[in-house]
Order: C-alpha cells, then sequence, then structure tokens
C-alpha cells in the first residue's frame, strides 16, 4: 500500500513540474537545490561565493548549482532506499556516485577499455597484412573512427555538457555508418570504380546530413537511437549474409559472424535500464564492457 502511495505521489508532481524527471519534481529536493545554491553559489550558479569545493571538481568545470543538485540527490537517494521505495532518476540520469570527478566512472574506464582494445587489435593486424592489399586503408581509418569514438565517450561519460554529448553522439554515428561502409566496400571491391564512388558520396553525405541535423536543431534522442539501429541492423545484416555465403573460400569469415552475434547479444544491455549497482554499474555501462571483446573477432 505504501508503495502504491509512492507511485501515486510520483505521477502527481510529475504533472505538476511537467518534463522533469521523477527525482527533481520532489519538492524537498527542489528547496534543498534553491537552498544550497542561495547560500554557496553566485547569482549566476556558476561559481561558490568563497573557495569550498575540490580542486578535481573544478578540473572539470562543474558548476556550483550542479554540485548543489549533486549534494541535494543523495539524501534523497538513502531516504528511498531505507524505505525500500524505488529510486528514480534526477534530471534525466540514474544517480551515479562520482570518482575524481568523473560523472559516469564505470562507463569512462569501459570505454577506454574499448579504445585499447581496437588499439591492440589493430597493431596485431597490421603485423599479419601486407599495407598493398585494397582493404588495408579502411581498415587503418577503421581503427581512427573507432579510436575517435571511444574517446568522445570516455569524454561524455566523464562530463555530460551539450558540446561533449554531441560530439558522442556524431562520433557514434560515424563509427556505425564507417562499418557499413566497410561491409559495403568488401563486397564492391571488384566492382566499377563508378559504383565503388558513388557508394562512398551517398556513405559520406548520409553522415553529413546527420551531423547537420544534431548541430541545427534541438536534439532528438528517438531520431538518433532510431538512425543508429536501423544502420546497423542493415550492416549486421549483409555481414552475416557475406560471411555465410563465404565461409567456405575464406575462413575468417566465421569471425564476422561471431562479431555479429557479440555486438547483437551485447545491444540488449541497451534495451535494460535500471538503478546502477553500487551506484556505478548501469546497463549502458555494461553494454560498454560486453562490446571491447567483440574487436578481436572484428579484427580477426
Amino acid at each position: 500500500m505504501t508503495q502504491f502511495l509512492f507511485v501515486l505521489t510520483i505521477l502527481a508532481l510529475t504533472y505538476v513540474f511537467g518534463h522533469c524527471s521523477l527525482g527533481d519534481s520532489f519538492p524537498s529536493y527542489r528547496n534543498c537545490v534553491l537552498e544550497c545554491s542561495q547560500k554557496r553559489c553566485d547569482k549566476d550558479g556558476i561559481r561558490y561565493k568563497r573557495s569550498c569545493c575540490l580542486v578535481v571538481l573544478e578540473v572539470f568545470k562543474w558548476k556550483c548549482s550542479e554540485n548543489c543538485k549533486y549534494d541535494c540527490m543523495w539524501p534523497m537517494v538513502e531516504g528511498l532506499v531505507e524505505r525500500d521505495w524505488p529510486v528514480p532518476q534526477f534530471h534525466g540520469k540514474w544517480p551515479f556516485k562520482r570518482l575524481l570527478g568523473l560523472q559516469e566512472p564505470a562507463s569512462v574506464a569501459f570505454s577506454l577499455l574499448n579504445l585499447f582494445t581496437n588499439l591492440i587489435m589493430f597493431n596485431r593486424f597490421k603485423e599479419q597484412i601486407r599495407f598493398t592489399l585494397p582493404s588495408c586503408n579502411i581498415w587503418s581509418l577503421y581503427t581512427l573512427v573507432s579510436a575517435n569514438c571511444w574517446f568522445w565517450s570516455a569524454v561524455f561519460h566523464g562530463r555530460d555538457t551539450m558540446f561533449t554529448e554531441l560530439m558522442d553522439y556524431i562520433s557514434a554515428y560515424a563509427m556505425v555508418l564507417f562499418a557499413f561502409y566497410t561491409i559495403g566496400h568488401r563486397i564492391l571491391l571488384y566492382s566499377n570504380q563508378i559504383v565503388k564512388n558513388t557508394f562512398m558520396i551517398i556513405c559520406s553525405l548520409a553522415f553529413i546530413y546527420h551531423s547537420l541535423y544534431l548541430l541545427t536543431t534541438e536534439y532528438d534522442y528517438k531520431y538518433n537511437m532510431t538512425t543508429n539501429l536501423l544502420v546497423g541492423a542493415v550492416t549486421g545484416t549483409a555481414m552475416l549474409i557475406w560471411a555465410v555465403l563465404n565461409r567456405r573460400r575464406m575462413g575468417h569469415g566465421k569471425y564476422l559472424i561471431f562479431y555479429v552475434l557479440g555486438m547483437t547479444l551485447a545491444s540488449l544491455l541497451e534495451l535494460a535500464d535500471f538503478p546502477p549497482l553500487l551506484w556505478t554499474f548501469d546497463a549502458h555501462s555494461l553494454w560498454h564492457l560486453a562490446t571491447a571483446p567483440n574487436a578481436y573477432f572484428m579484427y580477426k
């Protein structure tokens, strides 16, 4: 009965405060943030009235008002946990314990794991192939695109701002689209040069359009996610078809099957959504962890 009343209260607060997340719609939370901001912060909510925060927070440019939200969030979370009530999101995010100023430390660590895995596997790849092979430059560029993606993923999860969010989404789409280009390039490897150039131009225009859309319009999460899922699904399907058709002629094609299956299974974590384990490991961070081993199969 108590949990039922709690849910009704949450729904009422959500209706009153419109587009707020459930956590930051609580009056007690809002009052805490307001009192903290008035006591600690300047009128713009950016700087402290007097120095009182860790240097590491200043390095990551945490605003005084943002630290007030962080400090007021945890008493709310602890109170909910003590009553065995569900913990809601605050300002569109689950509660995460910062580590050395990093907003989502697990996602940062696992993004860097993906970065290093790609670089290590590419180094091994270079040792086993000839640079005169027709796809060598493509895979070199793929590594750069992937490294750029995981770098911005680490930056974004370390400190979420409008700029780092935009760079993360554009870089992620670049990697997804370039994976599509790699399998298309492989299928068209011995086709007419005009056909290959046309395919390259189409992929380039798709990237430019998507990037400009994100840059010039209010961010549409559903559009971005749908676009990435669609391109990823087409890429995975093309890879599976190519690998199956060439499994006898090219033994290494089986690794591509393992890659697609591994990425598909890892993506199931993106469908999950739960409060972070130990206030550190959420479904998204575990997805980053699950994608890291798949670089092995891709480069093989």
